[in-house]
């Protein structure tokens, strides 16, 4: 959640994928690894030891991947042809199975089926959301479930699933994701992955609507979960062997953008400020967070790093509430403490939409700092005022031209007329994953 790389007025940029959805990730390092979570459960024995293949930048794993024979997809196997043509993160590839693939291997796993569930929460990010920008850029529920299901009956085509495919059931659930995203709701969470579990899910793939209470809770009932957002390392490990995401973890973001930011920014004069006299100032840094325990830690971490090893403390640090009804009153507070402190350099590691009101709040008292924000993409850029906005350094999600993305490329291989959610890309990469 914390900034990463970082560019100034579009310089320097570091390619990233996903607009909308992919904002609440909080600067997630992608990291897609195909199929080892399936494979675990629907194949039947245990596979023959296997080293390691480099491919281009990723390392698979192979054992079976030498084989002749035809996939299910039809393409002959042999050295270094992987699974699927249409996907780096494919592994290699394997004859198409036959024979008995041990019935029901796992939970949420039988003879024919591999049952994964969705959940609708009663209220999402993703819904707020859509009440700030229109419905062509934020798309709805109905067509992030439909193109969900295009890419499981893509994969169900092409990936070997040992006779098996994948069956999705989709849920209302009883639990609102903003008010798990404050820590509240626990009971509705806690039915919610009661739900799953009743429904016979071996995953859970509600990324659209992930929070860290749902998440521990499916773990709780032994549900593998598919989407966790920012969680640290020890998260991961306390819930093992349950808990997956597409992301990388919130230490590895902290810990390189500390580096960034101390490397190149501390200890040096504010340049980018507004505010004249900033620009003559070395950089003062004050620190913005959610006061949730996994994103706070991480963000004080990143405070530390740039405290020891760079010498240059956090003059201010300040948290807040994710609490849209409390939005305008906190960030006209926060403001105050950042310009009394006289911060020069606001390191902002805020959901989405919390820039929006903090820079209202800086126009209104006349206070002009140099900004490090996550770009959570030009939807919401354009929300945040221009005259703080241009003042600010970000780094984050820089996508690729749609043409050009895979999630785009493997949707329109299974349906070539339709078209995707605009959210096609967060709905892509943890099904991959899975």
């Amino acid at each position: 959640m914390s900034p990463s790389p970082f560019q100034h007025n579009g310089v320097g940029k570091i390619p990233r994928k996903s607009v909308i959805t992919r904002a609440k990730f909080y600067l997630p390092i992608l990291i897609l690894v195909f199929a080892v979570v399936l494979a675990v459960a629907a194949y039947p024995s245990k596979s023959p030891n296997s080293s390691s293949l480099s491919i281009g930048n990723a390392v698979l794993g192979t054992s079976m991947a030498q084989r002749p024979g035809l996939t299910r997809s039809g393409l002959q196997c042999g050295p270094n042809i992987r699974q699927v043509t249409w996907s780096k993160y494919s592994p290699m590839c394997e004859p198409k199975f036959t024979g008995n693939n041990g019935n029901a291997t796992s939970p949420g796993v039988t003879k024919n089926t591999i049952t994964i569930t969705y959940r609708v929460p009663a209220s999402s990010l993703s819904g707020l959301t859509a009440s700030f920008f229109p419905p062509q850029l934020v798309g709805t529920q109905a067509q992030a479930l439909q193109t969900m299901q295009t890419y499981i009956d893509l994969f169900n085509k092409e990936f070997e699933l040992y006779n098996r495919h994948v069956v999705l059931k989709t849920f209302v659930g009883k639990g609102n994701e903003l008010t798990e995203l404050q820590g509240q709701g626990q009971e509705q969470a806690q039915q919610d992955a009661l739900t799953a579990k009743s429904d016979g899910a071996f995953a859970d793939v509600s990324l659209l609507a992930s929070t860290q209470l749902y998440d521990q809770d499916l773990a709780n009932e032994h549900v593998i979960s598919i989407g966790a957002i920012a969680q640290p390392q020890s998260w991961f490990e306390s819930y093992a062997p349950y808990e997956f995401s597409p992301n990388g973890t919130c230490d590895d973001s902290a810990t390189v953008s500390a580096t960034i930011i101390g490397r190149t920014m501390a200890n040096q004069n504010a340049i980018f400020a507004g505010e004249p006299s900033f620009t003559k100032q070395k950089r003062k840094f004050g620190l913005i967070y959610p006061e949730n325990p996994s994103y706070a830690g991480c963000a004080l971490e990143l405070a530390k790093i740039i405290a020891t090893r760079y010498h240059s403390p956090m003059v201010r640090e300040v948290a807040y509430t994710i609490n849209i009804q409390q939005a305008v009153p906190q960030a006209t507070n926060v403001i105050a403490q950042m310009k009394a402190h006289g911060v020069t350099s606001i390191v902002c590691a805020c959901d989405p939409l919390f820039p929006i009101w903090l820079a209202m709040a800086a126009n209104q008292q006349n206070y002009s700092p140099e900004w490090l924000a996550t770009n959570f993409g030009d939807i919401f850029g354009q929300k945040v005022s221009t005259s703080q906005w241009s003042h600010d350094i970000s780094g984050g999600l820089v996508t690729q031209p749609k043409l050009q993305q895979e999630a785009y490329q493997a949707y329109k291989l299974e349906d070539p007329t339709g078209t995707p959610s605009p959210e096609f890309a967060s709905i892509y990469e943890p099904l991959l994953l899975l």
